[in-house]
């Protein structure tokens, strides 16, 4: 016994090594390739006139602020507003995550309570703002707010992903919940709400490093390329750092953990390199070249959020048969 315990302990620590070099060959590679990528860009030259010098001269004043403010949205106070709520918002939960798991408060859960936590973790995004709005949204009707369309945008996003999405990774990882749980097409209903506390949290971070790219660099060949393989890049980060995260939680689990990290992360980051990008554009100028009005309706927020689980789903199952032969079943 003490000798079959000594040999799964050294394939256990064998099989760890593996994945960290795995995992470290990829994101230097990932790395490597942003870096040579960024050397070919050129950075915006602000256009000097009489009426804009004196604006220059101030913002000029506090480098750090102007630095700052890049990654931020200048064109829509609305969506300025949100997205400072939703990364205020995202601190807590995460915070209340990281207690729950190093304390494993999680092994006294029954599935009320996770339905509870989870719903606590989503709901203050889509009930606060419309219980007190942005001082920027007061007097705009409800379905104008970018928060409101930010929600149903990723709401949707969301829904798809468990209802759909997470059958790919029962059929291609073998995963699955262990969990007691009220479930919804076998997926918990708590994942649902807390994939959209995830969702939300996702996609106002990588608002405002997309933003940076396209508000620093010259629009030209090698930014769009430098922007397509950022959004790659953060895709896959995206996803690995989850599933590296949600490992310590042992109610979700994976036949292969080094497929799961290196194959799962790839999977799971398709559904990243299509809604970064697409979410980035809801209400990002709200003014057209001519000055005409560019805000997103609440149908074009649903129809464009909808096109995008459809083009996840293709990909998904381009992915799945190109790379496996596993086949997809849904209960």
């Amino acid at each position: 016994k003490h000798s079959k315990s000594f040999a799964e302990k050294r394939t256990m620590t064998s099989n760890d090594t593996t994945i960290q070099t795995t995992m470290t060959k990829i994101f230097c590679s990932i790395f490597l390739v942003c870096f040579t990528l960024g050397r070919f860009l050129t950075t915006k030259k602000e256009k000097k006139n009489a009426t804009s010098s004196r604006r220059t001269a101030a913002r000029a004043s506090s480098s750090s602020h102007s630095s700052f403010s890049s990654f931020q949205c200048q064109t829509n106070p609305s969506k300025k507003a949100a997205e400072k709520f939703t990364f205020t918002v995202s601190l807590c939960w995460i915070t209340s995550i990281a207690i729950i798991i190093l304390l494993k408060l999680y092994e006294g859960f029954t599935r009320w309570h996770y339905l509870l936590y989870c719903g606590a973790c989503a709901l203050p995004y889509v009930v606060y703002p419309l219980w007190k709005p942005f001082e920027e949204d007061k007097g705009v009707p409800v379905w104008e707010r970018y928060v409101v369309k930010a929600n149903a945008w990723i709401g949707i996003l969301s829904f798809v992903g468990n209802y759909i999405w997470t059958h790919y990774f029962y059929s291609v990882l073998n995963a699955k919940y262990t969990f007691d749980a009220h479930r919804l097409n076998d997926v918990p209903i708590s994942m649902y709400l807390m994939t959209h506390a995830y969702f939300m949290f996702y996609h106002a971070m990588t608002n405002s490093i997309l933003r940076k790219i396209k508000t620093s660099y010259e629009k030209d060949v090698f930014r769009d390329v430098f922007y397509a393989t950022v959004v790659a890049a953060l895709a896959y980060t995206t996803a690995f750092m989850e599933t590296l995260t949600i490992c310590a939680f042992p109610y979700w689990e994976f036949t292969n953990r080094n497929m799961a990290y290196t194959l799962g992360s790839a999977f799971y980051g398709i559904y990243f390199i299509v809604s970064f990008p697409m979410f980035l554009m809801v209400d990002e100028d709200v003014t057209t070249a001519k000055g005409k009005k560019n805000t997103y309706s609440m149908w074009r927020v649903v129809w464009e959020s909808l096109g995008s689980c459809m083009l996840v789903t293709l990909l998904l199952d381009f992915v799945r048969i190109g790379l496996t032969d596993v086949s997809f079943t849904m209960k």
